[in-house]
């Protein structure tokens, strides 16, 4: 008997493996923040880390910085295209997806990236049917690790926290799970350079996508 019926991967660093430059996004937005915020904020930025959309938060919506603004999502943007002109997919994921979707269970991909860049990704790899649902950070108003995007697809599905499962490889996976008191499992694969913050608690670690098949 199937446990979880309702499974949410992430997507750069589990699904897909791509060659995102975080740290390098990271930096471009702290030369911004630099001219925006205070000297304190700032340096407690460089020494505690946040996650890089929150880290737009700083930039305040005046006439002023809105040209900030849009120079920070066009880094962001820049970044993650280029990331993924090279990106890779391993040889068990199309395979597990039908797997998952014969036992009936519910595929779905909750991304802190952009709509477009999510798309351009599920029709490369030839998976879009095989996800039943995707969120993106476009999507939501507060990304991971806040809790809106994963109580929006288990409204949309009708499902309670234990029929979750949520598959991801970074530390901010593991706290939007943590904070939605899911279960979580932790892919030790490294797809998403600059993501691994924290250690992550997982309610178990694989090395291959295939593995969740017998943790369901």
């Amino acid at each position: 008997m199937i446990k979880h019926d309702l499974i949410i991967f992430d997507m750069d660093g589990t699904l897909i493996q791509s060659d995102i430059d975080y740290e390098g996004i990271r930096l471009k937005i702290l030369q911004i923040l630099k001219e925006i915020i205070h000297e304190e904020k700032y340096n407690e930025l460089l020494t505690n880390p946040i996650p890089i959309l929150d880290m737009l938060s700083y930039i305040k919506d005046s006439e002023l910085n809105r040209e900030k603004l849009k120079e920070a999502w066009d880094i962001i943007q820049d970044y993650e295209l280029k990331g993924y002109e090279k990106a890779t997919m391993d040889d068990d994921v199309i395979e597990t997806l039908q797997k998952l979707k014969d036992l009936n269970c519910i595929n779905v991909i909750y991304t802190n990236n952009s709509r477009k860049l999510t798309d351009y990704a599920l029709e490369r790899f030839n998976i879009t049917d095989l996800v039943d649902y995707v969120l993106t950070r476009d999507d939501v108003i507060k990304s991971k690790p806040h809790l809106e995007g994963l109580e929006r697809i288990m409204k949309e599905f009708k499902r309670k926290k234990s029929d979750v499962l949520f598959i991801g490889d970074s530390w901010l996976d593991a706290e939007t799970a943590k904070n939605g008191e899911i279960d979580f499992i932790l892919f030790k694969k490294e797809g998403a350079p600059g993501t691994r913050k924290f250690t992550a608690e997982s309610y178990n670690t694989i090395e291959k996508i295939s593995e969740i098949l017998s943790l369901i």
